[in-house]
Formats: structure tokens, sequence, C-alpha cells
């Protein structure tokens, strides 16, 4: 006498997406609340909580070039610089804590404080 399967196919196929789903679920990147910290010559500028914005602002700089900067719900970027170069907008957006973004020709940078940024990245061993 042939005892029957505990799990048919079709019960595996369902087991393996619910864990997939978790998977997906449980890895996925969150938005952390992060402060976006703009200096120019070490000087602090401004101070932008970007988990509390509900639409994007644009910040003016002065200085030696005028740079603006794009801050939106969990991002910031470089929108534009009269630089040469234009190292800083190809820099593109920053979302997560410990990101930094930098002018050199307009000594401004930014950097992405708070959130998770305090996890560890790889071990060795």
């Amino acid at each position: 006498m042939k005892r029957p399967a505990l799990l048919g196919r079709a019960d595996l196929a369902l087991i393996l997406l619910a864990l997939g789903a978790a998977a997906v679920w449980l890895l996925w990147p969150r938005a952390d609340a992060c402060t976006a910290v703009v200096e120019q010559d070490g000087v602090e500028l401004a101070r932008v909580d970007l988990s509390s914005l509900a639409e994007e602002e644009v910040l003016n700089l002065g200085g030696p070039y005028r740079v603006r900067l794009r801050a939106g719900p969990g991002f910031i970027e470089f929108l534009s610089s009269d630089c040469p170069d234009q190292v800083c907008v190809r820099t593109g957006r920053l979302t997560r804590a410990g990101e930094t973004a930098v002018c050199l020709p307009a000594r401004i940078s930014v950097r992405l404080e708070g959130g998770a940024g305090g996890g560890t990245d790889a071990v060795t061993g």
C-alpha cells in the first residue's frame, strides 16, 4: 500500500511563494528618518528633516558659485551649480543616512544623518 505524500506540488509552490513574499517585505529598503546637513566652509547653513517634507523645496546658496539644492520627501540633491565641473550635480539623490555629496569649487557639502545608518555593512573573518 502506497503512503500519501505529505505535501503536493501545489502546497510546495504556495509555501515558496509565501516565503518569497516574506523575504521581500523584510529586506525591502525602508525610508528612514534622515536629516540633511548643508555646510559651506565647515559652517552649517541649513538642517532639513527630509521625513517631514510633504513636497519638494529648493535651497538657493551663495558663495563663489551659485548652488541650488532640491529637497523632497526622503531625498536631497544638487539641482544646479555654476561650478565648472558639475560633479556635484551628477552625484544624484542622497536618500540614506551616511551618504554625502560635495561641490568642491563652491565649498558646499551635504550629508545625511540619522536613520539606520549605523548598521553593519559587512563582516569578514
